[in-house]
């Protein structure tokens, strides 16, 4: 069962890899994107999927958003910068708070932008304090994601937007199925993901209204592909690294195989990548 110390700990060993193949320093994503008619390149997709995830929230001048699970701050600024929002983003990784907060400095957004160490679990923020909840690929981490969903609702104001786009494995996979799936979870960090149905189920639970779910799957298959190639370019280097560094963490070891993983079982159809929207 991977902890919060876990979850923290594989960002900061993983960075290298996004840093190298996901363009971070410019991007400053850590999702895979979203590809429509619009975008000509991948750079484009990876803030495409922030005005995808806008439109869909309604997200708007003024509007106080709280990003569950930040990164390295890519998607606050940029609702800061495109739509005047004041953003609180929150991870549990003290590097990542770090860098986001010097990235919104450098960008001249410091009073619009503000980034803490924070659970989302349990964020300690009065309740009724946000007009949306934004979450990008970082729900999957919860153990229990209700857990999530009913906080996310407790600190949203009457009328608040919540909008995720995260991973969903599908309904009655069998066993062998499931364990390909749950070995690319593992890989992240994360003990298992959710069906959307439910969490769907949960969203009502936690009292959310108006609840939708849209497959963007397709949407986002280029970066699966281009993840994948990263498997054949990385690999011959963590076998060598391996060699050398026998005590290596297994979150560190495991994060190559992950990119061969997360595109097979995509398209076996073991998985879908989910976008959700819903009302307090």
């Amino acid at each position: 069962m991977f902890t919060t110390h876990d979850i923290a700990r594989y960002y900061d060993l993983s960075e290298v890899h996004y840093r190298l193949f996901w363009n971070l320093q410019r991007s400053r994503s850590l999702h895979y994107g979203y590809w429509d008619a619009s975008t000509k390149n991948f750079h484009e997709a990876l803030l495409n999927i922030n005005k995808v995830l806008a439109d869909m929230a309604s997200v708007k001048d003024g509007d106080v958003v709280l990003d569950a699970g930040c990164g390295v701050g890519g998607s606050s600024l940029w609702l800061a910068s495109d739509r005047k929002c004041f953003v609180t983003g929150i991870s549990l990784n003290e590097s990542q708070v770090r860098k986001a907060t010097a990235f919104a400095k450098e960008s001249g957004l410091s009073n619009q932008v503000k980034f803490e160490e924070r659970n989302y679990l349990h964020t300690g923020y009065p309740a009724e304090t946000f007009d949306v909840v934004w979450a990008i690929e970082s729900v999957c981490h919860a153990n229990n994601k209700k857990e999530f969903l009913q906080e996310a609702f407790r600190v949203l104001k009457k009328g608040g937007r919540l909008i995720v786009a995260d991973f969903f494995k599908t309904n009655n996979l069998n066993s062998e199925e499931g364990e390909a799936v749950k070995a690319w979870a593992n890989g992240w960090a994360i003990n298992d993901f959710e069906t959307g149905e439910n969490f769907y189920q949960q969203s009502l639970e936690a009292g959310f209204r108006d609840v939708e779910i849209q497959d963007a799957s397709k949407a986002i298959m280029p970066s699966a592909k281009r993840l994948y190639r990263s498997y054949f370019v990385g690999k011959p280097a963590a076998v060598i690294y391996r060699l050398f560094n026998r005590k290596v963490s297994g979150l560190a070891s495991n994060n190559v195989e992950t990119a061969y993983q997360q595109y097979k079982t995509l398209q076996r159809g073991l998985w879908k990548y989910g976008i959700v929207k819903a009302v307090k």
